[in-house]
């Protein structure tokens, strides 16, 4: 069509889409609110709003495409962007940054800096939406000295570094760690784009809640002290360019969750941020040029992959690929769950971009199999299932829930696939189910269905 909508991330550092809230795993009681931690011997999670990860996923996305489409609609509230289009960027070094902070005790500023990438130890304790390993817990402000040791062995901080972290107790001296190169980084892209009267602020991390607001709220102050009135709305736009882990306020820092302990270059991480997007604002009100700061390291000849390579496939024994292990019943409804099995090659041989792994056809009057649906549907699912790791035979378990508004006919369900030879070479092959009948469930039936490219 003539619109295309594009989902981006803001500042979602302490959002989370899992509704029904922390809970123990066992016993359903609420965790303990500071540390996200419960008496028994269980994890606390969150979860939800559906059944599992892949309906949650399904609720969510509706969700949110609902309301951008009740936004779009809404022609009363909305205008068209008009006017200039702007960008800057610079790079900042990070540890070696300084930024002035108020203290409204002393009624004085002072000079504060960047600490070199570390980690605390309520990182380790992960968040209520992927709990973290052994008996860490959230808004730990102490250190342990088992981990100290397991920690030093990679990279002992300095006092300086704990001084300069402030109330985070460090599990990780990331800064400090340079094998096989640095594991986070000290250089950060910074950016910000102005169009017509929206300006974007390109961050490149994660940003609570309040910290975002921060940020527009002094993005927005620095066009309008330079009487730059063209700009009358901020968006932060997360994830930009480098991902450097989280960024809070001083207040949630020092309360160390999760966010807090993964708050890399130290307490006053966001007033340097805050500092250095007025600074880009203004030179975009101005006209005036900035420097375009350190050039970062590059990498990428030197990546490490942790990913085993597809050694060989093989088919099960009297078996060839595509062959039909499990075939769905002779006859089903709406509501139903059908489910077939076939033998299978590593889904790494080909990732099938924009193709598929499945297909749901159905038989029409032209005498010809129609695409109804495929791995792109949320009602079917793909599972690939490695059987034996030494003789490299695997399985693809296809599942298609049966909508309430089929369209009653036969149909088939096919699997596509590459398998990798032991003596070289990828091939592909498919296969096909037995026909089955779809009949028409108690909300009636369709006469037509969407064909799928």
């Amino acid at each position: 069509g003539s619109f295309v909508a594009g989902f981006a991330s803001s500042n979602l550092g302490d959002v989370s889409p899992n509704t029904r809230g922390p809970r123990c795993e066992k016993s359903g009681l609420e965790c303990d609110v500071s540390s996200s931690t419960c008496s028994r011997n269980e994890r606390c999670f969150s979860s939800g709003p559906g059944e599992d990860m892949v309906s949650s996923t399904r609720i969510i996305a509706e969700k949110l495409l609902d309301k951008a489409l009740e936004l779009f609609n809404d022609r009363e509230s909305s205008h068209e962007i008009k006017g200039p289009v702007r960008v800057i960027h610079q790079y900042v070094d990070m540890p070696q940054a300084v930024a002035s902070v108020y203290n409204p005790q002393t009624r004085t500023f002072k000079k504060v800096s960047g600490c070199l990438p570390a980690m605390g130890y309520s990182f380790a304790a992960g968040t209520t939406d992927g709990p973290g390993a052994f008996t860490f817990k959230q808004a730990t402000k102490t250190t342990n000295p088992f981990w100290n040791v397991v920690r030093n062995f990679l990279a002992a901080p300095r006092l300086e570094d704990e001084e300069c972290q402030g109330s985070k107790p460090i599990l990780l001296e990331t800064g400090r760690i340079k094998f096989p190169y640095s594991w986070q980084p000290s250089t950060v892209s910074t950016q910000l784009a102005v169009l017509g009267d929206v300006a974007i602020a390109c961050v490149p991390g994660e940003f609570t809640t309040m910290a975002g607001r921060r940020l527009r709220d002094a993005v927005s102050g620095a066009f309008a002290q330079k009487g730059w009135g063209k700009v009358h709305h901020v968006v932060v736009a997360g994830l930009c360019n480098t991902y450097s882990s989280y960024i809070t306020t001083k207040e949630e820092y020092d309360v160390q969750r999760y966010e807090g302990a993964s708050t890399i270059f130290g307490p006053h991480t966001l007033q340097i941020y805050l500092q250095q997007y007025e600074r880009l604002a203004e030179a975009i009100a101005t006209g005036s040029p900035v420097d375009p700061g350190p050039d970062p390291p590059i990498f990428t000849k030197r990546l490490l992959s942790f990913i085993t390579p597809v050694i060989f496939d093989s088919p099960k024994f009297r078996y060839d690929y595509g062959d039909v292990l499990l075939q769905p019943p002779r006859e089903v409804t709406p509501g139903d769950k059908v489910m077939a099995r076939f033998v299978s090659g590593h889904p790494r041989n080909n990732p099938r971009h924009g193709d598929t792994f499945l297909s749901i056809e159905k038989w029409t009057s032209n005498g010809s199999w129609a695409v109804v649906a495929t791995d792109a549907n949320w009602e079917t699912r793909f599972e690939w299932i490695r059987t034996h790791k030494t003789l490299g035979t695997s399985e693809a378990v296809i599942t298609w829930q049966i909508p309430p508004d089929v369209v009653p006919g036969d149909y088939r369900i096919g699997h596509f696939g590459d398998y990798k030879y032991i003596f070289g070479g990828v091939y592909p092959y498919s296969g096909f189910t037995r026909t089955f009948k779809a009949s028409c469930g108690p909300a009636g039936c369709r006469t037509s269905f969407r064909l799928q490219k």
